[in-house]
């Protein structure tokens, strides 16, 4: 194809789902999100403040393969029901909490759908008992896709597409 053809198609294309995707959607604070193939539902604080994700997974176990270490661990949905989850440890996360003192994390990849986005994301796995919300997504995720607006609340329900199977 010439190249003036191709650049006379370059308008359409931009004005499509890419452009689409460059406008970022505006959510609350707190959202429900559906994490990877397992699809459980949880509410989750999105915070800007923080760099990462952090999800809080119960009954934590850690396996060691050929293909390196591995974390099984239980998730409790917005429902009450518990799901166990698998994932392959993707490096050791030094997180320094409010008191000063460091804490040594998994993490791991987790799909994350917030409203009609699906993005693999780095999730750390910690106890989050004393919050109030199983999962805390951080700006990586956010970042370019959502601006949060902190008078709001549930504005979105996860409907993405079925995630890939892990």
């Amino acid at each position: 194809m010439p190249i003036r053809r191709w650049l006379s198609c370059l308008p359409a294309l931009l004005s499509g789902p890419v452009a689409l995707a460059a406008q970022p959607v505006t959510v609350g604070w707190i959202e429900r999100v559906r994490l990877g193939s397992e699809g459980v539902v949880v509410a989750a604080k999105l915070d800007t403040g923080a760099d990462t994700s952090s999800l809080y997974a119960r009954d934590l176990r850690w396996h060691g393969r050929e293909d390196g270490e591995w974390v099984e661990f239980e998730v409790a949905g917005s429902n009450g029901e518990i799901t166990r989850f698998e994932r392959k440890v993707v490096r050791i996360t030094r997180v320094k909490r409010a008191s000063g003192a460091a804490e040594r994390r998994p993490t791991v990849h987790m799909g994350i759908c917030l409203g009609g986005v699906y993005r693999d994301a780095e999730v750390n796995l910690t106890d989050r008992s004393a919050f109030n919300y199983e999962l805390l997504v951080g700006r990586r995720f956010l970042a370019n896709y959502f601006r949060v607006d902190p008078a709001l609340v549930y504005t979105v329900e996860p409907r993405c597409a079925q995630a890939p199977p892990r």
